[in-house]
């Protein structure tokens, strides 16, 4: 059984991270991502380091804040069967050991998850590091659902507003 390499697991708000890996699928990100940009589309300055962490963790960003080869997978899926797909392999990827000791994220209990994320540091974020676990499943379709998850999770700006109607026109 594989132990968290680093003991480290993404801690940051599951909006945000849903809402920048969202958006960087629907092309609406520069090729290098940076603290001004996460504000941009709407993730608050306090939350911008642990987001930038968080994906730098997911294998999302590399050490140049420039989107990795996983991100661009990502970013090149025509349907939303792809994106599912590579969403699901970035997470076993990423989250080995959570998977390893529970192979069925649907039939895992909240107290199963949190003995699994115990292995993980910094105990105060264990919580968060659960919760976009859980997000980024159901995401994923690995879960039919999250606590507290909402969709589209795009603010209502009118930029936002015309690349979420070029984003459903395309889906369908």
């Amino acid at each position: 059984m594989a132990h968290p390499t680093d003991a480290t697991a993404p801690a940051a708000g599951m909006v945000n991270i849903l809402s920048v890996i969202r958006r960087y699928r629907l092309r609406d990100f520069p090729k290098r991502i940076t603290h001004d940009d996460l504000h941009h589309v709407g993730i608050p300055f306090i939350d911008v380091d642990r987001t930038m962490h968080a994906l730098r963790l997911l294998d999302l960003i590399d050490s140049a804040d420039g989107p990795t080869e996983r991100f661009q997978k990502i970013q090149d899926c025509e349907s939303e069967e792809d994106y599912k797909e590579v969403l699901q392999q970035l997470l076993k990827d990423v989250y080995e050991y959570v998977f390893e000791m529970v192979p069925d994220v649907t039939k895992a209990s909240e107290m199963k998850m949190r003995s699994v994320f115990r292995e993980y540091e910094p105990p105060e974020e264990r919580d968060r590091m659960i919760s976009l676990f859980t997000a980024l499943c159901a995401e994923a379709g690995l879960l039919d659902d999250a606590p507290g998850l909402i969709a589209p999770i795009l603010s209502n700006s009118s930029r936002n507003r015309q690349v979420m109607q070029q984003f459903q026109k395309s889906e369908s």
